[in-house]
């Protein structure tokens, strides 16, 4: 149940409507020497709840969007836009059902007043229902899920004359039920049957200064006590104490004296029990409310509760001795006034607390008070988590806000991102893991610098030597790659050259690479030694003079049934593969000049050094204009950080045997990238790690890159375009009309299924969708267990089959 917490909020909303609402999130480093930082504004933070089961967690601000944040998944799941009901003046509060599949979202209609309430299914953003009447401000559930309470709220800046009134709604007809004239705010009692209310101090009266516990069912009042004013109330979780945040102000003008404290009170007779965190603030009439507490909520074993005020000071207290047990103090984001919303959440196993950081939402560790995330939202759409020792997890283009810097010296996140891209390892702190045994940011030595020598502008073959001179900064020299209009055409290991000194201290080396007819632009990195960071980019553009010619179509295509490890052996994957093979052959009719595909389907055929030599001879065969397609049904695993795909000579599944027999994704990606095409399609059809022992299930979340990062860093890498049958931690299906599930509905979209926009031709991202779309949906369907592919579009996007002949 969430916590009722002062309508204050509803002020600086409607201020929030006459200044500038834009902020800059400040992130967290361990190092004061390499940082990170976000260079976009972001809107003010003004709400947030956790899923009652911790997977979700949903936020929502001044520019009226409500976003769902996937916590399992380290990612952004769905967006909410009150504008679409006419709230536009922002979310004023968000609150999870108790049953978790529903939200209360409150929004603002108006600038000094007008509230709006609607209920919400989270699973496909499905409006459900709205609370009748002026019902939001801030709003809690009952924890039968019964109840909604609710504030009718209409006040002005320079006025003590305001207007509350506290309201019950029935949740399943959206009736408010009942009505509690001049009360501010009000918490429902664990069982349901009581209401706590906190009267408007605001207001001249008898009762300014009460608090009230009412009986729900009759009305009938059970206590009433004259504490002071009161700005937040919570009950605990087992329904035997409330808590009031109390205040005292003394004025002597221009100045006030604030005494703010807490109040435990007995919840059965509201008599005293203690009093916590007495202090005194000295400050300006105006700004008074700032240090006031406006937010208290316990932890759900109610051994804790954590206070907030606007100022952004987050005190987490005990709740049987009273005392501090620490302050958390949100990050300096250079906000108007220095105020934030004074939101907070606990998880529900306890470990970690959200608050809204006035720019962001931020995770801590309630054991330790560590930051463990901030999730930011930009306005554009696109979102980022970050960490504090530097991995991210972020949306299509949400890297593109990170600026780095190391030593002072700026760095784009292009040039960390195969390091410190990874999701998987914001899902391990998100779920309470600790990142300490990981490489951090600071760690990362600087990358050698990069220049395009020596190198003609234009040429009359179809082949350009490029010379790079590549320098040392420190860090030393690693891989080195080049890339032709977006895709990998060299990938190559620096310690197998033998380079040319330069008079400087540098390294000269020198690249074949075959060029397309016309404009080509060739894009050089280097890494350094240990290759956790790139240099920045060396552009040149040559310009090939020669008669074009047309397309042809090569292909891989391995399908691995039988291992050495008999207990590896698998049903589908040689039907899976002829399918995959004779699909190309006969949709690529038309569309290329020839069609050669290399099917690798016995065991001799399949082992690791047979298909290192299959594709070495496709890096020999393949023009710069041709379509390489790589396919391969097999067993694939993550381990140690690394994609491995199981050969046929595989035999023990134990990491060091994996490292010497299985095809590592290192390998994958230096062999791939070094074949000339500039389209590139790679399919794996990997089945999922169960069928092999427990010895491939080590660390998948807590030591080694997941498979979806691992596609995506692979995707990125190579250029190319990356479909995946499924992550490690799910079974990939199998046994559908006589073949692996994946597989048939990557050939039905090849074959047509997949030309949305019916041009006769199926193009990479008309594939990729189809496959995302389709392969869920069937899986549940025939199999009622999803199946989730792995689409990483990436490089250039083509026609990979003709469906009109």
């Amino acid at each position: 149940m969430r916590y009722g917490k002062l309508a204050v909020l509803l002020n600086s909303l409607a201020l929030a409507g006459c200044i500038s609402t834009q902020i800059t999130p400040q992130l967290s480093s361990n190092s004061s020497e390499k940082a990170m930082a976000v260079k976009s504004k972001v809107s003010f933070v003004t709400a947030l709840s956790f899923s009652p089961d911790g997977s979700k967690l949903i936020t929502g601000g001044v520019n009226s969007v409500v976003r769902v944040w996937d916590i399992a998944k380290a990612s952004e799941s769905m967006k909410i836009d009150t504008r679409d009901f006419n709230a536009s003046y922002g979310v004023t509060d968000i609150v999870y059902a108790p049953d978790g599949k529903t939200a209360a979202i409150s929004a603002r209609t108006g600038l000094m007043s007008g509230d709006v309430t609607k209920l919400f299914e989270l699973e496909n953003g499905r409006e459900l229902r709205t609370i009748n009447g002026a019902f939001g401000g801030l709003v809690s559930f009952s924890q039968n899920g019964k109840y909604l309470v609710g504030l009718e709220n209409t006040i002005g800046f320079f006025s003590t004359e305001s207007s509350f009134t506290t309201k019950l709604a029935d949740v399943q007809s959206g009736n408010v039920v009942r009505e509690f004239k001049g009360y501010r705010s009000g918490a429902v009692s664990p069982d349901g049957n009581r209401i706590v209310l906190t009267a408007d101090y605001l207001t001249p009266g008898d009762n300014n200064n009460d608090m009230t516990m009412l009986d729900l069912g009759s009305g009938r009042e059970i206590w009433r006590r004259k504490i002071g004013p009161v700005n937040a109330v919570a009950y605990s979780p087992d329904g035997k104490l409330v808590l009031a945040a109390c205040s005292d102000a003394t004025m002597a003008m221009p100045y006030a004296t604030i005494q703010v404290f807490i109040k435990v009170l007995d919840a059965a007779t509201g008599n005293l029990i203690r009093e916590v965190g007495r202090h005194a603030v000295k400050t300006g009439f105006s700004d008074q409310m700032q240090f006031l507490v406006y937010d208290l909520t316990f932890s759900p074993d109610g051994r804790l509760f954590m206070s907030s005020d606007m100022k952004g000071n987050y005190n987490l207290w005990n709740v049987s001795s009273g005392e501090l047990v620490r302050n958390i103090k949100r990050p300096d984001e250079h906000i108007i006034f220095d105020i934030s919303s004074s939101s907070t959440s606990f998880s529900p196993n306890g470990k970690l607390v959200a608050i809204a950081s006035a720019a962001s939402v931020r995770l801590y560790d309630v054991g330790s008070g560590d930051e463990v995330a901030a999730l930011i939202a930009f306005d554009d759409g696109e979102w980022l988590i970050t960490t504090p020792n530097g991995y991210y997890s972020s949306s299509e283009k949400g890297d593109q806000y990170l600026d780095v810097s190391i030593g002072g010296k700026p760095y784009s996140t292009a040039q960390l991102r195969e390091s410190f891209f990874r999701p998987d390892l914001v899902k391990v702190a998100l779920s309470g893991g600790s990142l300490g045994d990981f490489r951090k940011l600071q760690d990362i030595k600087q990358p050698p610098s990069v220049a395009i020598v020596d190198t003609p502008g234009s040429v009359a073959q179809d082949q350009v030597t490029v010379s790079l001179q590549v320098k040392d900064q420190g860090g030393g020299i690693g891989d080195v790659r080049l890339y032709r209009n977006g895709t990998a055409v060299v990938f190559e290991k620096t310690r197998n050259l033998q380079p040319v000194s330069t008079a400087d201290g540098g390294s000269l080396l020198r690249y074949n690479v075959s060029l397309e007819p016309g404009r080509n632009t060739i894009r050089a990195v280097a890494f350094n030694a240990d290759n956790s960071m790139q240099s920045v980019d060396a552009n040149i553009e040559v310009q090939a003079n020669f008669a074009s010619r047309e397309p042809a179509l090569h292909a891989v295509v391995v399908g691995i049934k039988d291992y050495t490890n008999p207990r590896l052996a698998l049903t589908y994957p040689v039907a899976d593969a002829r399918l995959f093979a004779a699909t190309l052959e006969n949709r690529g009719k038309g569309l290329f000049s020839s069609v050669h595909v290399q099917s690798l389907l016995l065991p001799e055929e399949t082992t690791n050094t047979a298909i290192v030599a299959a594709l070495r001879r496709a890096q020999k065969e393949v023009h710069p204009e041709d379509l390489f397609v790589f396919y391969v049904a097999s067993h694939g695993t993550v381990d140690d950080g690394q994609y491995f795909l199981i050969t046929s000579n595989v035999g023990s599944t134990s990491l060091a045997h994996l490292k010497q027999d299985a095809l590592s994704q290192d390998v994958l990606k230096e062999l791939i990238s070094n074949i000339p095409a500039s389209k590139k399609l790679v399919v794996l059809d990997t089945c999922n790690a169960g069928k092999m022992g427990d010895a491939l299930q080590v660390a998948m979340m807590t030591r080694g890159m997941s498979d979806d990062t691992a596609m995506k860093v692979l995707s990125r890498a190579v250029g190319s375009t990356v479909l995946s049958a499924s992550t490690s931690m799910q079974e990939a299906l199998e046994g559908y009309k006589d073949h692996g599930l994946f597989t048939w509905v990557v050939v039905q979209g090849l074959n047509g299924a997949a030309d949305s926009d019916r041009d006769g031709y199926v193009k990479t991202l008309e594939l990729a969708d189809y496959v995302d779309n389709q392969v869920p949906e069937l899986a549940d369907r025939m199999f009622h267990h999803k199946q989730f592919p792995i689409v990483s579009p990436s490089g250039q996007g083509f026609p990979l089959t003709r469906t009109k002949q």
